[in-house]
């Protein structure tokens, strides 16, 4: 009996757990959506810049980008006239144009410094005369891929070597063209000779042909404030500066740099060839023929001074003139009439080339 009420007690125990314990309805299960873990990127609404076309480097009229060779004719107003041709030279627009200034041991003539010309620095398209010469010696500085190959000349008997009344030490234009790729003229001289250093000086210094009046003493580095260190890559010696910030110095510069006594004959009309340098940083090389060839009377220094700041150039030298004036053109014939009847040869030239793009 006490068994059998055990019994009943357990079973009503588990029914009431069992009673008391919630149900779960359970009905048909739907499937989980995976879930996209992705970012949706917002549609590029921007427009694709095209590329742009590629450079047309051909050369126009016979000569590169950036180049341009014109002939000019001017008439003075006592009638005559002086032609000759200008050529300009933008190598911001076309970095492969080089300047070389390029001496030679031999003397010969531009033609022949154009066919010459190391094919490794570009093709030839433009060469003209240079510097200053005395038989076969180059008397104007020379540098050429960074290394003055001919140093200013330091000392000349003056007013020449038949008639020497005394040592002068000429401090002479040059233009140059500088690391960074830009142009300037500076009065400088060879002041260490054994390691061909040159200094720049703020004017000829104390030298004045006019009133015969002269340096002692050859100019050291330290002669004057404002001198440097000139270390141009390539350079062309002249003289005299023709143009200062477009202020017309020939006059003076002429007789400070002493070049009377040498023949450049400031004052009368004859063949030249100049440089400049424009606001901008182009430059500019012209030639004009004299002396009646090819009806051309040529100019005086100022006049030359004035044609170049005519075409922009705040900064400008003159170079050799007379019969040496010569320009070449990019088939390597000569350009203008030189007075001689035929060119000149000389001891050294500025050749413009450029590189293949």
């Amino acid at each position: 009996m006490f068994r059998n009420n055990l019994i009943a007690i357990a079973a009503a125990a588990v029914f009431a757990a069992f009673a008391c314990t919630p149900q779960t309805h359970q009905g048909p299960q739907t499937p989980e959506e995976p879930v996209d873990t992705t970012q949706t990127q917002p549609a590029d609404t921007t427009q694709q810049t095209p590329p742009e076309p590629e450079r047309d480097w051909s050369w126009v009229n016979g000569y590169p980008v950036g180049m341009t060779v014109e002939p000019f004719t001017e008439t003075f107003s006592d009638g005559n006239k002086c032609s000759g041709f200008v050529a300009t030279l933008d190598f911001k627009e076309n970095p492969n144009l080089k300047f070389n200034c390029i001496r030679s041991l031999r003397k010969k003539g531009p033609t022949a410094f154009f066919a010459d010309f190391d094919t490794s620095l570009g093709k030839a398209c433009l060469a003209t005369n240079g510097g200053y010469f005395a038989g076969s010696t180059s008397v104007s500085l020379v540098a050429h891929l960074g290394d003055f190959t001919v140093s200013a000349f330091r000392a000349f008997n003056w007013p020449n070597d038949e008639n020497a009344e005394c040592t002068i030490y000429p401090v002479r234009s040059a233009i140059g063209l500088m690391e960074d790729g830009h142009f300037e003229i500076q009065w400088a001289y060879c002041t260490r000779p054994a390691f061909k250093g040159h200094t720049a000086f703020p004017s000829w210094l104390d030298n004045n042909e006019k009133t015969k009046t002269f340096m002692s003493e050859p100019p050291t580095a330290d002669y004057c404030e404002g001198a440097f260190e000139w270390k141009p890559q390539e350079a062309m010696g002249g003289g005299p500066r023709l143009l200062k910030n477009g202020v017309d110095i020939s006059t003076d510069a002429y007789w400070g740099e002493c070049l009377n006594a040498g023949g450049t004959a400031a004052f009368g009309r004859h063949p030249r060839t100049g440089a400049g340098i424009t606001a901008d940083g182009k430059l500019i090389l012209l030639v004009c023929d004299g002396r009646g060839s090819g009806g051309s009377k040529g100019y005086t220094l100022a006049e030359l001074a004035a044609k170049l700041r005519a075409l922009g150039c705040v900064d400008a030298l003159n170079f050799d003139g007379g019969g040496s004036s010569c320009i070449v053109g990019s088939d390597g014939k000569i350009l203008n009439n030189p007075s001689d009847g035929a060119e000149r040869i000389v001891t050294s030239a500025i050749i413009i080339s450029e590189l293949p793009h």
